[in-house]
């Protein structure tokens, strides 16, 4: 539990710094602290005491609570997410050689995102194809989450890649029959469910789980 609360601050405190446009020798300048206090918190090895923690709470205006308390958030507070047009640019989006100002950023509210809101490994990208136009359109919005097949779970929509080809379904698990599904849920009639037998998973690369999505009407 330590370890949670100190990596939700680290990210909270790190947040709230970049976003004011402050460098940590500025932050440490107006709490009276060193830079390296500043450091070791933002890397999660440290926790403020009680006092220090107020100081930052009076500083960037947020309830000290806001600091270690998971589903505490800004009311007006922004998460920057990349937003890549296809899935293969997003799966790139980590190369050395791609640089932060070739890739739009969209913001969303934390609000949106629940307790996804303080991860920092999320993309957007634009919905390719129709396989879940049931629940969002082709050229939708949608963020996601990379996860391994280990973080699978029932009536998660999670992007994967099945003979050599990307795709978006609904993953569940069928004890009874030994299988997984991943399944379209689209208007298209040619579109079909993809069966794999357990012992055949490994056929399967799970890319990214689908945490929101935005429609247009």
């Amino acid at each position: 539990m330590v370890n949670v609360v100190k990596d939700l601050f680290s990210k909270r405190l790190r947040r709230l710094r970049e976003e004011s446009g402050l460098t940590m020798v500025e932050l440490a300048g107006i709490l009276g602290m060193s830079q390296a206090t500043i450091s070791e918190w933002e890397k999660g090895n440290k926790f403020p005491r009680a006092a220090a923690l107020q100081g930052l709470a009076n500083h960037f205006d947020v309830p000290m609570e806001y600091f270690f308390k998971e589903k505490v958030f800004l009311v007006t507070e922004m998460v920057n997410i990349p937003l890549h047009p296809t899935i293969l640019q997003s799966a790139v989006s980590n190369n050395d050689d791609v640089l932060d100002e070739d890739v739009k950023q969209i913001k969303l509210p934390t609000s949106l995102l629940g307790s996804y809101a303080d991860e920092e490994n999320l993309d957007a990208f634009l919905v390719p194809g129709d396989s879940m136009n049931h629940l969002f359109p082709e050229d939708s919005t949608i963020v996601v989450k990379e996860i391994g097949q280990a973080d699978l779970v029932d009536e998660d929509i999670v992007i994967y890649i099945f003979d050599g080809k990307y795709a978006i379904g609904r993953f569940r698990r069928n004890d009874a029959g030994k299988v997984f599904l991943f399944k379209p849920e689209s208007t298209n009639a040619l579109l079909y469910d993809i069966v794999v037998p357990f012992e055949k998973i490994q056929n399967v690369k799970i890319v990214a789980k689908v945490i929101w999505y935005g429609v247009l009407i």
